[in-house]
């Protein structure tokens, strides 16, 4: 809690970090949703949260007053981004795997 990117940030590293990690995701995402098949509708619906708390990252950044309550939030967005692949990916490769052991 005593980090300087949640204390005196200007927010912009949350962003940049942010649409980095975005970018890195949506690579296996996207190539899983040209792929097809039954774990294409998993990666969709992770994309569109991605790029959603992408874009709640950006509003929060330009709307809100600066502070430590602005950057918790992109910190918070910023986490949830990384839970949301992380199971996204998850359950695409058991998807994956069930239907090529059958």
């Amino acid at each position: 809690m005593n980090q300087p990117a949640l204390r005196t940030s200007s927010g912009a590293v949350w962003l940049i970090t942010a649409t980095i990690f975005t970018a890195v995701c949506l690579v296996p995402l996207v190539a899983i949703i040209v792929t097809g098949g039954a774990a294409a509708s998993v990666a969709l619906i992770a994309t569109v949260l991605l790029a959603c708390l992408l874009t709640t990252m950006f509003i929060v950044r330009f709307t809100m007053t600066p502070g430590t309550r602005q950057l918790r939030w992109l910190a918070a967005c910023m986490l949830s981004m990384a839970v949301v692949a992380l199971i996204a990916m998850i359950v695409c490769v058991m998807i994956v795997w069930t239907s090529v052991r059958s």
